[in-house]
């Protein structure tokens, strides 16, 4: 299993820190260093040579987009995840050209960065998956690129990860769980694997029985709908 060597530039020492045990907590990433300043990281790049690079844009002796322009003139170029508070379109429109794989806006959303990081090794993963590719493999290609549909649909209070892990849950058909009891296994509270399951709910994904608990009060059950029969 391949582990993208990962290096954080970014002049802010508890943002850097952030996202360096970001990096840490991943199986497929690791953080190689911190650079606070563009001479460092062009150091860092060359020296270092970093899969991949999470890269601010206003740093104490220059601008992230000018080390960009270089970065695409390397030998071995390092694909880029812009993060920077820049919104206007000059900054956008420049990233865009130099090539980066992702331009994420601060504050920063850690659901939105790991959406990100989830694409790149699809990204990464089809490139290496066969030498003679057709159209179908070139848009799925670009597609990685572009931002989870499913992301954005998300209603609010709802983010990916956590539904991912929700879902998972009721991987085994016969699985079944109380709002207390997913929390419990999940490391969650009750209230927000209630919200989950009622959203599961809601998309027929679960379904939902009430049964008296503890002392006869009554509790929803949710399991996973049986789309097998019929």
């Amino acid at each position: 299993m391949e582990i993208y060597d990962t290096l954080i530039v970014e002049d802010e020492a508890n943002i850097a820190e952030f996202h360096s045990h970001y990096i840490t907590q991943t199986k497929r990433f690791r953080a190689v260093g911190i650079a606070q300043k563009v001479a460092e990281a062009r150091t860092m790049i060359r020296l270092l040579k970093p899969k991949l690079v999470l890269l601010d844009n206003y740093l104490p002796d220059g601008k992230g987009i000018d080390l960009l322009k270089e970065i695409t003139a390397m030998d071995n170029v390092p694909d880029v995840i812009f993060i920077t508070a820049a919104n206007d379109m000059e900054t956008v429109r420049e990233a865009v050209r130099c090539g980066v794989f992702d331009y994420l806006m601060k504050p920063i959303s850690y659901d939105r960065l790991s959406d990100s990081l989830d694409r790149y090794l699809k990204y990464t993963s089809s490139l290496k998956a066969s030498e003679h590719i057709n159209q179908r493999h070139v848009d799925a290609l670009f597609n990685f690129q572009s931002k989870s549909a499913r992301l954005e649909r998300l209603p609010k209070g709802i983010d990916e990860l956590s539904l991912d892990k929700v879902t998972q849950a009721f991987d085994d058909q016969e699985a079944c769980y109380t709002a207390e009891t997913l929390g419990k296994d999940l490391g969650i509270s009750k209230t927000t694997a209630r919200r989950y399951l009622e959203y599961l709910l809601a998309r027929g994904i679960v379904e939902a029985v009430i049964q008296h608990g503890r002392i006869g009060r009554p509790e929803r059950v949710y399991k996973k709908v049986d789309n097998t029969s019929g």
